[in-house]
């Protein structure tokens, strides 16, 4: 190995050339690794990076799975919605057949109508002028007959009134009968607790005669029990 040692008088190196080669050694040993520490540390930004890019990549793919999922299935609702349209459209073609032929005979019977149009025209003056005669008659009589309902709203809005005076009448009158009723039902029922009172005493004063009659006659009964028996008559010769 190369070195720049020189050497020393008394043998062996130059003790400073050692030291100022050794301490270069080690600064350049330093340096070695602080660029090494400097490169890993890149390295392991680097790494970080990465990951993060990883599982941003890896949400990514995720959601494009998703999507693609998402769209596989609206692939297939589409086909069906696309196969029903299909559906639809080969069912309105066939309407659109079907009114096609019916345009056409309706033409043809508008050709015909025409026809019979020109055929009826006169007539057809002839009833716009009847219809135009008509039209005041019909004007009058509708005239006539709201004139003839204003005037049965009025009757019947006064037979109406008429009607409430009389129920007010007679609801006055029946409160007054009412009222009469009452009064001489209040006196009835009086009189008939007079009556009532006076039929009670009576009562009394005739179960009281009653016993003065049975004391009476209890007294003449024993009166006569005890009379002495008439003498036998005496028969004269």
């Amino acid at each position: 190995m190369d070195h720049p040692f020189r050497s020393a008088a008394v043998g062996g190196f130059n003790k400073q050339d050692v030291l100022t080669f050794l301490e270069a050694q080690a600064k350049q040993a330093a340096q070695t690794q602080q660029d090494f520490q400097t490169r890993l540390e890149e390295a392991e930004q680097q790494r970080d990076a990465l990951r993060q890019e990883r599982d941003s990549l890896s949400a990514q793919l995720e959601e494009v799975r998703r999507e693609l999922e998402t769209a596989r299935q609206s692939r297939d609702s589409l086909s069906v919605q696309l196969e029903q349209a299909e559906q639809e459209l080969s069912a309105s073609r066939k309407q659109a057949e079907q009114l096609a032929r019916e345009v056409e005979r309706l033409r043809r019977d508008r050709d015909e109508l025409r026809q019979q149009v020109e055929a009826v025209r006169p007539d057809a003056q002839a009833y716009v002028e009847l219809k135009e005669r008509t039209a005041g008659v019909e004007l009058e009589a509708h005239r006539r007959a709201q004139a003839i309902q204003e005037k049965a709203e009025r009757d019947a809005q006064k037979a109406r009134r008429q009607v409430e005076q009389w129920f007010q009448r007679v609801e006055r009158e029946y409160d007054a009968l009412c009222s009469r009723v009452e009064a001489t039902v209040s006196h009835a029922a009086s009189e008939l607790e007079k009556a009532g009172a006076s039929l009670d005493q009576l009562s009394e004063l005739m179960s009281s005669q009653g016993d003065a009659l049975d004391g009476v006659r209890r007294a003449y009964s024993a009166t006569e029990l005890g009379r002495p028996e008439a003498p036998m008559p005496i028969d004269e010769e």
